[in-house]
């Protein structure tokens, strides 16, 4: 095929060659690549990111890209499916890596009464609230993300059955300021928590919205830190929306429910 032609799509083109050179060396670097491939660091980045979230490499401590058996089971007619789960634990773990060091960050599912953590960045210094637990919507950055953007009647039916506890004095326990904060949340697109869990406790939660109506997941950044909350929201805001956008696309690339 003629090198010009319109039919070859060179971003893919790269992305087998660097599929190719991992075949043959196993293990490389993003200066590596940029300097066989003649890009960018930061387009070598983008290239060898995605092969990790696709499961066809994976990092060593050195931040070296060593290829997984992914390959070899694909030659040999077994396609490894791309589970939901381990898809987000490596978004959040990039996220928390380059953004969140002091914090963790978190995957919250609605399960029709309250938020279920699903997935957490790995953080073995820091875990106020662990894969498993549950904790109430009203009153966390997941759940107000995810509240904001219910169905009316969905939202009604919550409030009607849930006794809104108080756990610390920040704790919105009425209707009223309930609605007035899920009606900020829309508005400026993400949701906080300020110490009404736990004083300290700040979070900070964007929804991943699919565009289909349907309202199941955020993801949120936590810290423990006295003061105001400004400060997460500086540092994790804008890396918080990148992430949920990406985790979106790939909702739609693998079809997951």
């Amino acid at each position: 095929m003629a090198r010009n032609s319109t039919a070859l799509v060179q971003t893919f083109e790269k992305g087998l060659q660097l599929l190719e050179y991992l075949v043959e060396h196993k293990v490389v670097s993003v200066t590596s690549i940029a300097k066989l491939m003649g890009i960018q660091k930061s387009a070598s980045y983008r290239f060898l990111n995605t092969l990790r979230l696709h499961g066809y490499v994976e990092q060593d401590q050195h931040n070296n890209y060593i290829l997984t058996d992914k390959v070899s089971k694909m030659g040999n007619g077994i396609v490894p499916r791309m589970e939901f789960r381990h898809i987000v634990s490596r978004f959040l773990d990039e996220l928390a890596k380059r953004n969140c060091k002091d914090g963790i960050c978190n995957l919250g599912k609605w399960n029709g009464k309250e938020i279920v953590y699903e997935v957490q960045s790995a953080n073995f210094e820091y875990a106020q609230y662990s894969v498993g637990r549950t904790v109430p919507a009203y009153c966390s950055a997941l759940g107000k993300a995810i509240l904001a953007h219910l169905p009316e009647a969905a939202l009604a039916t919550y409030i009607q059955r849930t006794p809104m506890e108080g756990f610390t004095e920040k704790t919105c326990t009425t209707e009223e300021r309930l609605r007035a904060e899920l009606q900020e949340v829309r508005e400026r697109g993400y949701a906080i928590m300020d110490g009404e869990l736990y004083l300290p406790l700040k979070g900070l939660a964007v929804p991943l919205l699919s565009g289909d109506g349907r309202i199941k997941y955020a993801i949120s950044a936590t810290r423990t830190q006295y003061g105001p909350i400004d400060s997460l929201i500086e540092d994790m805001l804008v890396p918080l929306q990148e992430t949920a956008h990406d985790i979106v696309e790939y909702i739609k690339f693998y079809h997951f429910d």
